[in-house]
């Protein structure tokens, strides 16, 4: 085994100018290539809308500067209400009234359950383009008190 180690090794030091520039860019190719075919193999895993909510939201929706603000009290809703959206929660005042349908990514929500707190988002449509949700990005929570 070591012999035929050592042949290599041999042969590719005696590899020089014109025949050295070819075996380079037949490697680059070849690792080229291979690079291409696994880039084609994982990038219709990439091509999945990346925020996981599933709903199609309009592009205006989509820039910093709509970014809004609301306070209020999270309380849970029966996600059966909305069968279509994942809707676990809502945004209510004082009183109990409900201001906003919240939807999050991840389980911000869950944890901000019963708490006043401001939620900072955009504004979305549910599946059936009419009633409006506030897609929740981050959760402050004002008070907290044992």
């Amino acid at each position: 085994m070591s012999n035929l180690l050592k042949d290599i090794y041999n042969k590719m030091e005696g590899i020089k100018g014109r025949k050295l520039f070819y075996t380079i860019l037949g490697v680059f190719i070849s690792f080229t290539l291979i690079g291409i075919s696994i880039g084609y193999l994982i990038s219709p895993r990439l091509i999945e809308n990346e925020n996981g909510l599933g709903n199609d939201y309009d592009a205006v929706g989509n820039r910093d500067s709509d970014r809004i603000e609301a306070e209020g009290r999270v309380t849970y809703v029966n996600p059966e209400l909305y069968p279509m959206d994942d809707i676990s929660y809502s945004l209510t005042d004082s009183s109990g009234k409900e201001l906003y349908l919240l939807q999050s990514r991840d389980q911000k929500l869950r944890i901000a359950e019963g708490l006043f707190v401001k939620v900072v988002g955009k504004m979305g449509k549910l599946s059936d383009k009419s009633t409006d949700v506030f897609i929740v990005e981050e959760v402050i929570i004002n008070s907290v008190s044992d």
